[in-house]
């Protein structure tokens, strides 16, 4: 995540985020007290978090990489394989490598639902532990899983797949699959 105009355009992108949250899982009431959320920003001179994320996120995309091509050889698709993460109407060989893929770095578990505790890992590797970037992605992982229902283990994948790119979109995070 860059900066795009302004060093506070993030810092007021992410209060927006973690706000929209914190309200659907009412957590923010306003029972006629004020509330500061500035509070929950890093004090100044912290490292800006999408520095963080800039230099974290390979790990992360590194395990990614390592799954997906474990799985390319195990379905036996191309080496070549086209990224997955943004595919709307992918085959269903395709759906089956992204339930390869998520079971691999173990963000869907056996029973085919979001593995919300190692999604609170991950985020917690690539943001240095930062709790309020644990809990935001912890609420969407939580609403991805409430929202998907299906029988077929590939198809589930592809809707997490979907919800997940949404969400990973939203927060400007590049990661492929």
């Amino acid at each position: 995540m860059k900066p795009s105009t302004s060093a506070s355009a993030p810092a007021t992108a992410i209060l927006t985020l973690v706000v929209a949250a914190l309200l659907q899982m009412h957590c923010v009431r306003g029972q006629n007290q004020a509330f500061d959320l500035t509070k929950l920003l890093p004090k100044t001179g912290a490292e800006p978090i999408w520095a963080v994320i800039d230099r974290n996120l390979p790990q992360v995309q590194e395990l990614i990489s390592t799954a997906r091509m474990e799985c390319i050889q195990k379905l036996q698709l191309p080496r070549d394989q086209r990224p997955l993460v943004k595919v709307t109407n992918p085959s269903e060989k395709e759906k089956c490598l992204v339930e390869c893929v998520l079971k691999k770095i173990k963000l869907m578990d056996s029973d085919n639902k979001l593995n919300v505790g190692q999604v609170e890992k991950l985020t917690s590797l690539v943001t240095q532990d930062n709790k309020m970037a644990i809990a935001v992605s912890s609420s969407m992982a939580q609403a991805c899983s409430r929202g998907i229902s299906s029988k077929n283990n590939c198809e589930v994948a592809h809707l997490f797949n979907q919800c997940i790119s949404r969400q990973l979109e939203r927060n400007n995070v590049k990661l492929v699959w």
